[in-house]
C-alpha cells in the first residue's frame, strides 16, 4: 500500500506546524516516520542537517505524544514523566527537578503524586505531553492529541499547547482532521489528500 507520494516537507526552527486532512490521508504514517516508527522506502528524513532516516527511534531527539495517553497506570505522574530520563540515565536530582519545572509548566504540579485513573482526560493528555517534552526533543509530534477530549477542554488545552510551544521554541508537528483547530494553533498547516501535501 503506497501511502505518501513524493512529500517533500521544510519545517523552520521553532515553529508549529500542522499537517491536516480527513482519515487515511497518511498524516499519521507521515508522523510515524518522522519518529522512525515505521520503516521509510525512499527519500531521507533529515533533522538540523542530519540524516536520521536509519537512526533508532530513541536516539532521534524527537517526542511523541500519541492521541491515546499511553501512560503507565501502576507509575503516578512524577514517575510517568521521568520515565524517558530515567532511559538516559540522567542523575536523580536532575530528574525531580525537571519533573516538577515541567509539571508547573503544563499546569499539574498539584497532582505530581496522582495516579493516571484519578486524573481527568485532560490531565493525562497534559502529563503526556509533560513526558514527551522534559526530554528537551528537537522536534515534538503530536498525532491528535485531542481528539478524545471534550470540546470545552479541547479549546483550551490547544491555547495551552500554543503556548507551552512558544515558551520552550519547540519545533512542532500537529495532526488534527479539525480545521479550526488547525488554524487556531499553527504556523503554517499542510492540506493532506491521499497521501499527498495539495497545499500549504
Amino acid at each position: 500500500n503506497h501511502v505518501l507520494k513524493d512529500i517533500n516537507l521544510e519545517i523552520e526552527k521553532g515553529q508549529l506546524v500542522t499537517l491536516l486532512g480527513p482519515s487515511g490521508c497518511g498524516k499519521s504514517t507521515l508522523l510515524r516516520c518522522l519518529a522512525g516508527l515505521e520503516v521509510v522506502t525512499s527519500g531521507k528524513v533529515i533533522l538540523d542537517g542530519e540524516d536520521i532516516t536509519e537512526v533508532n527511534p530513541r536516539d532521534r531527539g524527537i517526542g511523541m505524544v500519541f492521541q491515546q495517553y499511553s501512560l503507565f497506570p501502576n507509575l503516578d505522574v512524577a514517575q510517568n514523566v521521568a520515565f524517558g530520563l530515567k532511559l538516559k540515565k540522567t542523575p536523580q536530582l536532575k530528574i525531580e527537578n525537571k519533573v516538577k519545572d515541567i509539571l508547573k509548566l503544563v499546569g499539574l504540579s498539584d497532582k505530581i503524586n496522582s495516579y493516571p485513573s484519578q486524573l481527568s482526560g485532560g490531565q493525562q493528555q497534559r502529563v503526556a505531553l509533560a513526558r514527551a517534552i522534559v526530554t528537551e526533543p528537537k522536534v515534538l509530534l503530536l498525532d491528535e492529541p485531542l481528539s478524545a477530549i471534550d470540546a470545552l477542554l479541547r479549546r483550551n488545552l490547544r491555547i495551552e499547547i500554543r503556548r507551552i510551544q512558544k515558551e520552550l521554541h519547540i519545533t512542532t508537528l500537529f495532526v488534527t482532521h479539525d480545521q479550526e483547530e488547525a488554524m487556531v494553533i499553527s504556523d503554517m498547516i499542510h492540506l493532506l489528500s491521499d497521501g499527498r501535501i495539495e497545499q500549504s
